[in-house]
């Protein structure tokens, strides 16, 4: 072959063209195929909502029609008119959601905003708050329920080396009772690998009202799919390949009044322009071991569930309620009239339901609050109730410093009605965590605390810091009264004070009276008639705050 033969072959330009056409389908097939791969690989590991009104899903579709016009030049070595476009479709697709963003921002949105939630204002706290019972108070906090759940798993053999339990601890009401209830997860993948085909047979219920009722819970079905779990056993993961249009605001394990378990997941819609003013439009109820899941709107959702509403975007409605009051510039410049959440929150039961409640201040004060805020995380009814006083930290640290020699730790109070007084209830625990003490803290003076080993001894000590600072419970609305017959009478000197331990013919417990604050005590004989008041208690020994000596009528 001579060298013309060869520069013939070599650079055959009639036959070129047909080999450069085959080469280019090839690199436009891989590059599809390759990009096709890509997006259902970032799908799986990000599950986004396949909806248009979900701006990661268009970011995405965004992301991958650039990726296909990249590979697909270099496949095909070459610049085509087809890749070109797909980068403007890209970029297009960006400056959509940029504006569509922008259009639903608060800067352009601030009235519709603080409108999103419907807040009814009143002066009287106790219009909802019922004056709460001794043995209703919520002595176990999540911290606390955490350490008791962790005790439960410990006490059946080799179920803490294969399963941990989650930290979620979401609170419900169910037969009268408030619980906190958690699922236990995989430790680890080859745990998962051992245990999926049977799945999980626990759950733990912890009484927030009684930290000795501690349930580790039988769930024979077994729990496959959990937070933890892997693949498609993962929970969010079985909930997008199911409901793929689906926004998802959060989760949380509750139980229907069987004590059954279910995932309840709330399904978040846009409410004010494209993207913007997100907030719970129904649920997808799951059950932990078939994967079976429907979809509810709000007025379908069984009467159990409790929790619809992402607690975290329930209290950025709130957020902006107290923030737009007077509109976009004005948290810039003046910010006149504008309120803020303090930082932290906490949950109560009222009713059955559940509400997550935060005290509001003005923007810029210090440690003092103009009022609380509560929302039903079941319908988003909000209420503002108005009342001056001391916010959460600083009712903590004045408790704490009722025991500062002990360095106790105070934990995040819990709002109740105490006499229709507003007041924080405050665990104190020691550096390992556990209770040691309780306290009660007034709303409107932080100074008025009390201090106890029980939950009666501390209520006392409050009833009696209120008095001096006049502050009146309406006591008749707490106290258990009780008329008998003197049985016993047993005299001590504690503190100084002369001290009665009297029994009752009509009643087994012992009943505790301070001379100095009941003075027709001393005149007590056996078979006296008198009337005692007491604090509701399960206790064998009970403080009297109310007595009277029905034989005798003495006014000091």
């Amino acid at each position: 072959m001579n060298i013309e033969e060869l520069f013939e072959r070599l650079f055959n330009f009639e036959k070129q063209p047909v080999r450069v056409k085959k080469n280019k389908t090839k690199g436009h097939v891989i590059a599809f195929v390759l990009t096709v791969v890509l997006f259902f690989i970032i799908d799986y590991i990000t599950l986004p909502a396949w909806n248009l009104r979900s701006p990661g899903f268009l970011l995405l579709i965004a992301f991958i029609i650039a990726v296909w016009a990249t590979l697909d030049q270099i496949l095909t070595f070459s610049q085509n008119k087809y890749a070109t476009k797909a980068y403007g479709v890209s970029v297009l697709i960006v400056l959509i959601v940029m504006t569509l963003g922008l259009l639903s921002s608060e800067f352009l949105n601030a009235a519709r905003y603080r409108d999103q939630i419907t807040i009814r204002e009143v002066k009287t706290f106790s219009s909802d708050f019922e004056t709460v019972e001794l043995n209703r108070i919520p002595v176990v906090d999540k911290q606390t329920a955490i350490q008791l759940g962790e005790k439960q798993i410990g006490t059946v053999a080799s179920l803490g080396s294969q399963f941990f339990v989650q930290s979620d601890y979401s609170l419900i009401s169910i037969q009268d009772q408030i619980y906190r209830v958690t699922a236990l997860d995989y430790r680890d993948p080859i745990k998962w690998l051992n245990n999926r085909r049977e799945g999980i047979k626990n759950f733990v219920m912890v009484n927030v009202t009684n930290p000795n009722d501690v349930r580790l819970m039988d769930y024979e079905a077994g729990m496959k799919y959990t937070p933890s779990a892997y693949l498609n056993d993962q929970l969010i993961r079985h909930v997008r390949f199911n409901h793929r249009s689906a926004i998802i605001g959060g989760y949380s394990l509750e139980v229907d009044d069987a004590f059954n378990p279910y995932w309840v997941v709330s399904v978040v819609s846009p409410e004010i322009g494209w993207f913007g003013g997100l907030s719970a439009q129904g649920v997808i109820i799951v059950d932990p071991s078939s994967g079976d899941s429907n979809y509810y709107d709000m007025e379908d959702i069984p009467s159990w569930v409790d929790r619809v509403q992402p607690s975290n975007i329930a209290w950025s409605q709130i957020d902006n309620w107290g923030y737009y009051v007077n509109g976009f510039f004005n948290t810039l410049f003046s910010q006149k009239d504008m309120l803020q959440t303090t930082d932290g929150y906490n949950y109560v039961s009222i009713d059955g339901q559940v509400y997550v409640y935060s005290g509001l201040t003005s923007v810029g004060s210090d440690r003092s609050i103009v009022g609380f805020a509560l929302i039903n995380l079941r319908t988003k009814e909000a209420t503002f109730y108005e009342i001056g006083g001391a916010d959460e930290y600083s009712a903590m640290s004045s408790a704490q410093g009722q025991v500062q020699h002990l360095n106790y730790r105070a934990t995040f109070p819990v709002l109740l009605n105490i006499g229709d007084v507003p007041t924080y209830f405050i665990s104190l625990k020691d550096q390992e965590g556990l209770v040691k003490m309780y306290s009660f803290v007034a709303v409107s003076n932080y100074d008025a605390v009390g201090v106890g080993e029980n939950i009666q001894a501390a209520l006392n000590d409050y009833s009696n810091r209120l008095s001096d600072f006049d502050i009146i419970i309406d006591e008749p609305s707490l106290m258990e009264s009780l008329v008998g017959t003197v049985g016993g009478i047993y005299s001590v000197i504690e503190g100084g004070n002369t001290v009665f331990y009297i029994t009752m013919n009509e009643d087994p417990r012992l009943f505790r009276v301070v001379a100095k604050d009941h003075i027709e005590s001393i005149f007590l004989s056996i078979d006296d008639q008198i009337e005692v008041g007491f604090y509701e208690s399960d206790e064998l020994m009970i403080d009297v705050i109310m007595f009277d000596h029905l034989g005798v009528n003495y006014n000091p």
